[in-house]
């Protein structure tokens, strides 16, 4: 498949479904659509992330070998719409121990930023409440922040920053 030629238009849902499952079957073609997502510009960039993320909710195992990547490469993404698939994607995996520590500064700055979206913040803010189960010296880091930036965002950043508190405290 030539995702490059088959991204160049925004994909209908049949269409996104058909990349979906042709991605989840084959690691290469994971690899090939990897590529795009991580070295393109938008919007090639962004397709390529969502159907990335469509891909390993459906096929988890087929991103277990590319997270590391991901992650190393997350800093040097300029696409937001990327920036959020990728995250909304690593948030479903156990993330390698060496890796852990920049996905969580990462995720810190994408959720201080301005620069970044709500969509973006949203998944930081899951990723980091994920590693505050591994790390509870993260607990109160991630309640300042979040009670911090409620005012700076959206009501879905406040609903979701609320709702983790209220998980955090449950700890």
């Amino acid at each position: 498949m030539d995702f490059r030629s088959l991204l160049t238009n925004f994909p209908s849902g049949f269409e996104k479904e058909l990349y979906i499952r042709e991605v989840g079957n084959s690691e290469e073609k994971f690899k090939s659509l990897l590529d795009l997502a991580l070295f393109e510009k938008d919007p090639l960039a962004w397709r390529a992330g969502w159907i990335l993320d469509g891909s390993a909710e459906l096929y988890p195992e087929i991103t277990l070998n590319f997270i590391s990547q991901i992650i190393q490469k997350l800093p040097d993404i300029s696409s937001t719409g990327t920036i959020r698939s990728l995250l909304r994607l690593l948030c479903r995996y156990e993330i390698p121990e060496e890796d852990q520590g920049m996905l969580i500064d990462l995720s810190f700055n994408y959720m201080v930023s301005e620069l970044y979206p709500v969509a973006v913040k949203v998944h930081a803010m899951q990723i980091i409440y994920n590693h505050v189960l591994i790390y509870p010296e993260l607990k109160d880091e991630l309640v300042t922040v979040i009670e911090d930036q409620v005012g700076n965002n959206s009501v879905g950043f406040k609903s979701r920053g609320m709702r983790i508190i209220r998980q955090l405290e449950k700890l």
